[in-house]
């Protein structure tokens, strides 16, 4: 019972310094994005050329990251499951079985997979 409350109070801590750093974010950093990057955001889409953070914005962040190649590229890869119920892109149950590939080159999007 222990265990439960200690793995509770954990991913409490852990969600809410994600809060946090998603507030800190649209306060500090959204505002000054081009027009078509806060709309994409706003609408939960990822458009190629989003850095990082504006796709953790968009989407959240994911913890199943790796690289691959894209296009002939090595790239960063964030991978993403789509949601039974609302369609749109959520972590992974298993990442090795998220079915959605954001490609990242030099920070920016260059690409996805099942979007």
């Amino acid at each position: 019972m222990k265990k439960i409350i200690l793995v509770l109070l954990i991913s409490l801590f852990v969600v809410s310094c994600g809060l946090a750093y998603r507030q800190s974010l649209m306060k500090d950093k959204y505002p000054y994005y081009p027009v078509h990057m806060r709309r994409a955001i706003d609408e939960q889409r990822v458009i190629e050329g989003m850095d990082y953070e504006q796709v953790y914005l968009a989407i959240g962040l994911t913890w199943c990251k790796s690289t691959s190649y894209y296009k002939g590229k090595n790239t960063n890869v964030w991978v993403y499951q789509r949601d039974l119920f609302t369609g749109k892109p959520t972590l992974p149950d298993n990442c090795n079985k998220g079915s959605i590939r954001i490609y990242f080159e030099d920070g920016k999007v260059v690409g996805w997979d099942n979007l």
